[in-house]
């Protein structure tokens, strides 16, 4: 029944416009199982074929993996200031690693204006990476100059806040973002195909210069391999920093979500879970500890339509652990 109820799920997803060239890999791990399938349009399966994609803002969830680690390691401490870091001159506003980490920082999803007004013509024109060329000088520039809006709400997704994170880890370990990151999940996580290659199998792929500092939370490339390999290890908790990462930092509404270090904890069903897009391409990651089941999703489907990753995703997740409740 679980295996037709997916299959219904997938063909639904399969089947809205805009997936005439669709190339869904769905990954499952179900205790020590992990196995994936790979479909087109309308839920045709397809041979099974590690493709790489852009994974988008799951980069950020591995760079806050990363924030895990140096936590663990004192390196840093969740409620430091970040001027402990990054210069900081005549800010009017300094938020801390925990504001960064959760989206309370008050930058919201509009700031930098420069960097809003190319996601908008991105959005509306062009497919280009709005990101390419901000480097370091733009960053400490922008955060110096930020003065919050007392109006708006706390809790507001922002890029620009992970790319500020991302300075900060560069500052602790003495190297840029790009390699910081690629070197821990390579070497840490032994995640060995992910990078930022800019070669995805499946789609085009956004242009990166490798000196921008929003590299902390978009422009990798994985598998499905990687990523399941990836959700198991936050499963089991091996390292077992990552498990800091599933506790609860700030309460983003009270009877439906937390934050933990970046990942998002859903109240009543203990799914934790992340997504991530780019112009070419939707993904998910979500699991749910005590039953030990998870899901990735990579699909080569812009996030656009009635379903997307993050839906699909839950969707089949929330089934897999229902059914485990009910047997």
């Amino acid at each position: 029944m679980e295996d037709i109820m997916r299959e219904g799920k997938i063909r639904e997803y399969a089947s809205q416009k805009g997936t005439s060239k669709l190339v869904l890999t769905v990954g499952v791990i179900d205790g020590d199982n992990m196995d994936f399938s790979v479909y087109g349009p309308k839920g045709k399966e397809f041979p099974k074929t590690e493709h790489r994609y852009e994974i988008g803002s799951l980069t950020k969830q591995i760079m806050e993996s990363l924030l895990a680690k140096a936590i663990s390691e004192k390196k840093v401490s969740i409620d430091d200031k970040i001027d402990k870091y990054i210069k900081m001159e005549g800010a009017e506003h300094i938020p801390t690693i925990r504001e960064l980490v959760t989206h309370t920082a008050r930058y919201g999803n509009s700031y930098p204006k420069a960097v809003a007004r190319r996601e908008m013509k991105n959005a509306l024109l062009s497919r280009e990476n709005p990101y390419t060329g901000y480097t370091n000088e733009n960053l400490l520039k922008d955060v110096n100059s930020f003065k919050p809006n007392p109006k708006h709400r706390k809790w507001v997704y922002s890029n620009f806040g992970g790319a500020v994170l991302g300075r900060v880890l560069s500052e602790v370990y003495g190297k840029d973002i790009k390699n910081l990151i690629e070197e821990y999940a390579k070497e840490e996580l032994g995640l060995e195909n992910t990078g930022y290659t800019q070669d995805t199998d499946v789609s085009k792929c956004w242009k990166w210069n490798g000196d921008e500092e929003y590299l902390a939370v978009n422009g990798l490339v994985s598998t499905i391999g990687d990523m399941m390999k990836f959700v198991d290890e936050n499963i089991n908790k091996e390292p077992s920093y990552l498990g800091e990462a599933h506790k609860k930092y700030f309460n983003i509404s009270k009877d439906k979500y937390d934050m933990g270090l970046g990942w998002i904890i859903n109240h009543d069903t203990g799914i934790i879970w992340h997504d991530g897009s780019t112009d070419f391409s939707d993904c998910f990651i979500g699991f749910e500890k005590k039953s030990k089941k998870g899901i990735v999703i990579l699909s080569n489907k812009a996030n656009s339509g009635k379903i997307n990753a993050a839906r699909l995703g839950t969707e089949l997740l929330s089934e897999m652990i229902k059914n485990r409740k009910h047997r």
